[in-house]
């Protein structure tokens, strides 16, 4: 590690650590730094007018109170981390050696801690867990990635006016399936489909039971409509017999018989 340090009249005025200053901001200093800092202060000070001894104890005490609040940092931040394993997050991470950013999105498996840097592992790749710019409630990744999948399955249909009475038999395993899977989200995953999706479910088992087509159990209590073209039939199992004599030139038979004498 190289120090240098800027002495003025025993005190030191400036002191840069070589290998830390690109992970220290401007106006910070890490604990490194303060010892480095009170150790040159001790070195180059004026042996005719030396530092108070008080002072020292009131930098060192500001030392310990440093290192004390850094390890609390420290495990603050590995207690957070051990908290997101089994978590959906979002990382963002920045290459260094191309500048460019990418998001991931993943469960976090496991956590890495090296010292006072703690990595998290998403899809087998580790990164810091400063990169974590978003962390999902369970609940809502698995409400999301159903309404998504829905979303889907809906969209595979065909246009509503493209359903014909010729070919609604088709798409019925489809539309059944959609409306079972609706049926079995809860309220809350409900929330996550878009309001034309589920209109459009209702309209498109609608249009199936206009042509006879029932989606059954369906949440709309839609039911098929009967299409048959029988009616009720009334059939003339009973005979109508006249009983009367009808006088003519002949002899006329109808539903019953009837005799004429000339």
């Amino acid at each position: 590690m190289s120090v240098s340090a800027i002495v003025d009249q025993g005190k030191v005025t400036n002191l840069t650590d070589e290998s830390s200053s690109k992970n220290t901001s401007a106006d910070s200093v890490n604990k490194d730094q303060f010892l480095q800092l009170l150790v040159a202060q001790m070195k180059y000070q004026d042996p005719l007018q030396p530092t108070d001894n008080t002072e020292y104890v009131s930098q060192l005490a500001n030392f310990s109170e440093l290192e004390q609040m850094q390890n609390l940092v420290a495990s603050t931040e590995s207690q957070r981390a051990y908290g997101l394993v089994g978590s959906l997050v979002t990382v963002t991470h920045t290459d260094e050696s191309t500048g460019a950013t990418t998001e991931v999105t993943g469960k976090v498996d496991s956590v890495i801690k090296s010292g006072t840097t703690v990595k998290l592992s998403i899809n087998d790749q580790y990164y810091d867990l400063d990169d974590v710019t978003q962390v999902y409630d369970t609940n809502y990744a698995d409400a999301q990635a159903l309404s998504s999948e829905f979303a889907t399955a809906y969209n595979a249909l065909p246009a509503l006016t493209n359903l014909t009475a010729a070919n609604a038999e088709t798409y019925k395993s489809q539309v059944q399936t959609l409306s079972d899977t609706y049926n079995e989200m809860s309220i809350y995953q409900r929330t996550f489909l878009a309001v034309d999706t589920v209109n459009g479910l209702k309209s498109y088992i609608e249009r199936m039971a206009d042509y006879g087509i029932e989606i059954k159990d369906n949440a709309f209590g839609i039911t098929a409509k009967t299409t048959s073209g029988s009616q009720d039939t009334s059939t003339g199992t009973g005979s109508s017999t006249e009983t009367g004599s009808s006088t003519g030139t002949g002899n006329s038979t109808d539903t019953g018989t009837s005799t004429g004498t000339a």
